[in-house]
């Protein structure tokens, strides 16, 4: 898989690696222990270690929450852009909103859905492309090319809009600047 690949050489502890990417993803998600520790197939205490590393470095905050620890991004922290960046290009994210966004005209927002959404390692890439009139033809075309590029299936889906019901399951990665008229 490629984050593995690209960060392997960098982050040598594979539980920090995939800390790094349920949490970078998607800054939005924030875990309890025992649930990250099900969620991403390790054991409690390697996660345990790696979320007190992360803590302590300040890339993740906590608060308690009666006698558990909810962890999640902290924003402030100064490397927090930067490694969601680095995150969202060997995720396979920055492709497809490179390769799509700018060269679809009407598109109004890029969603982002499945395990990538939750902040999972995923050989998979799935989008909504939002917006009025899309060439599904041209989208194929651009999606073989995110597929190239990222060795990744990539499913997009072309809607009008979000449907509601998969609001919280999906992560808006690319929109549409509104001009101001």
């Amino acid at each position: 898989m490629i984050p593995i690949d690209l960060l392997g050489p960098l982050i040598t502890s594979k539980t920090r690696l995939k800390l790094l990417l349920r949490f970078f993803l998607n800054q939005n998600l924030s875990g309890y222990l025992q649930g990250l520790s099900k969620e991403l197939d390790e054991n409690t205490n390697s996660i345990r270690v790696e979320l007190n590393r992360l803590e302590e470095a300040g890339l993740l905050a906590s608060e308690l929450d009666g006698r558990r620890k909810l962890y999640r991004v902290n924003p402030s922290h100064p490397l927090t852009s930067d490694l969601t960046s680095i995150v969202r290009k060997v995720s396979g994210i920055d492709a497809l909103v490179d390769r799509v966004a700018g060269r679809l005209p009407g598109l109004e927002q890029v969603w982002v859905c499945g395990d990538l959404a939750k902040g999972l390692q995923s050989e998979h890439i799935e989008c909504i492309l939002v917006g009025e009139e899309l060439d599904k033809e041209y989208i194929k075309q651009l999606c073989n090319r995110v597929e190239e590029l990222t060795e990744k299936t990539v499913q997009a889906n072309v809607s009008a809009e979000l449907p509601k019901e998969q609001l919280g399951q999906c992560l808006l990665v690319w929109a549409q600047e509104k001009s101001e008229k």
